[in-house]
C-alpha cells in the first residue's frame, strides 16, 4: 500500500557502500552529503548493449537480492501471474526502464496480481493499490483513453512504475530499496517485492550503481572552477569534434553523451559517474549548485531527460557558448555543438554548475 506522504527515512548520506561523507553547507547550517564515485561501484556495472542509438547510457546493475525481515513472502509463495497482467507489467517496464519483474513483485505484494482487489483499511485501490491522494500525483494513462483511472489495470500499473522512477528506482541498489519503501513503508515489504521479484527471474535496471540519491540542492558556498580548468576542460571537448556518438561508448574515438562528459571533466582531476542521471544526482549531492538558466557559463552542465522517460536524467551537455546557446556534446551522431534551447521545455531540464573543490 502507497503511503499518502513519501517519506525517505534512510538519510541521504547513506550511499553506496560507505561512498558519501557529511559536510554542512552555508544554508541554515544544513546537512548536504557529498557523494564520490567508488571504484567497487563501478566494478558492479553491467554492460547494456542495446538501447536507443538517440540516448545516453550503457550501464546497469542486477536487482538487490532480499534481506531481513520478510513477512507476507515468507507464507505466500509467488503466484502464477495471469497472461493479460503479465503484458502489463512489461508494458509499462519498457517505457519506465525498469525490470517487469520489479512491478510484478509488487502487484504480487499488493493483490496477488488482482486475485484481491478490496480497497485497503487505509484506502488503497486498485490492482497495484494506490492511495487517492498519491494517485492525483502519480498516476498516469496506461490504457490509452486519454484518463487516469485509478481501477483501471492498465493505468495502474503504469502509475507505479511512473512513481517507482520518481522515486528514484535507478539510483543504485539502495535507490531500488528506497524506491520500494516509498511505495510502503516498510522493511518487510521492501523484501517481500524483492523476493517476489527474484522469483518471477530478477533482471537489470538501467541506470548507475553509483547512489548519489535523487534529490539535493547542492553546494552554493563552492566557488566556480578557475576559468583554466574550464578551459581545459572545453579544449579536450573540442578536440573530440566530429567524433561518432555510439551507445555505451567510453571513447577514445566515440562516445555517449556522459562518457563524454566525464573524460572531458577527467582532464581536470574530476571523477563523475558514469551516466547523466549519475552526474546530475552527484553534483546536486553536493558537488556544485543549480544554476537559473540565462545565468548559465561555459563548462556547466545541462541535465535534461530523454529516453528513460519524463522522470528520469538521460541525456547531459557541456555549456560552450551561453550567448548563442550553443553545447558541445555527444548528441545526434556526432560530437559537435547543439543549440540547448531545444531540451527547455522538457520535463526535466536543469543547470549545474561543479565547484572548486569537488569530490
Amino acid at each position: 500500500m502507497i503511503g499518502i506522504v513519501a517519506v525517505l527515512i534512510l538519510p541521504v548520506a547513506l550511499v553506496l557502500m560507505g561512498a558519501a561523507v557529511v559536510v554542512s553547507t552555508v544554508s541554515g547550517g544544513a546537512v548536504q552529503a557529498v557523494c564520490t564515485v567508488p571504484v567497487e561501484a563501478e566494478e558492479t556495472a553491467v554492460i547494456l548493449t542495446d538501447g536507443d542509438p538517440a540516448g545516453e547510457g550503457g550501464l546497469g546493475f542486477e536487482l538487490p537480492a532480499p534481506g531481513t525481515p520478510r513477512l507476507a513472502s515468507l507464507r505466500n509463495p509467488a503466484a502464477a501471474i495471469p497472461d493479460d497482467i503479465r503484458v502489463l507489467y512489461i508494458a509499462a517496464a519498457d517505457r519506465y526502464h525498469l525490470p517487469w519483474t520489479l512491478l510484478a513483485g509488487i502487484g504480487m505484494a499488493e493483490t496477488a496480481h488482482g486475485r484481491t482487489r478490496a480497497m485497503s483499511p487505509a484506502g488503497a485501490q486498485g490492482l497495484m493499490q494506490f492511495m487517492p491522494a498519491t494517485w492525483a500525483r502519480y498516476g498516469v494513462d496506461g490504457s490509452g483513453d486519454g484518463r487516469a483511472d485509478i481501477h483501471n489495470d492498465a493505468d495502474s500499473v503504469m502509475s507505479a512504475a511512473n512513481y517507482l522512477t520518481a522515486s528514484g528506482v535507478a539510483a543504485g541498489v539502495d535507490g531500488v530499496r528506497r524506491a520500494i519503501f516509498a511505495y510502503n513503508h516498510a522493511d518487510w515489504y521492501v523484501n517481500d517485492v524483492l523476493f517476489y521479484a527474484a522469483a518471477y527471474g530478477g533482471g537489470l535496471v538501467v541506470g548507475d550503481p553509483v547512489d548519489c540519491g535523487i534529490g539535493g540542492v547542492g553546494n552554493p558556498s563552492l566557488p566556480s572552477l578557475p576559468n583554466q580548468q574550464i578551459a581545459t576542460v572545453l579544449a579536450f571537448a573540442t578536440a573530440q569534434l566530429g567524433e561518432p556518438y555510439v551507445y555505451g561508448a567510453n571513447g577514445p574515438d566515440s562516445w555517449d553523451c556522459s562518457s563524454f562528459t566525464r573524460a572531458a571533466f577527467a582532464q581536470i582531476g574530476v571523477t563523475l559517474p558514469r551516466t547523466a542521471a549519475g552526474q546530475r544526482n552527484w553534483v546536486a549531492q553536493g558537488n556544485g549548485y543549480q544554476v537559473p538558466l540565462g545565468q548559465e557559463q561555459p563548462g556547466d552542465l545541462i541535465f535534461t531527460d530523454s529516453y528513460l522517460g519524463p522522470n528520469r536524467v538521460g541525456h547531459v551537455m557541456i555549456v560552450f557558448d551561453p550567448d548563442r546557446r550553443l553545447t558541445i556534446e555527444a548528441g545526434g551522431s556526432r560530437v559537435g555543438h547543439y543549440d540547448y534551447g531545444y531540451w527547455t521545455d522538457h520535463s526535466l531540464f536543469s543547470i549545474w554548475r561543479i565547484g572548486a573543490g569537488a569530490a
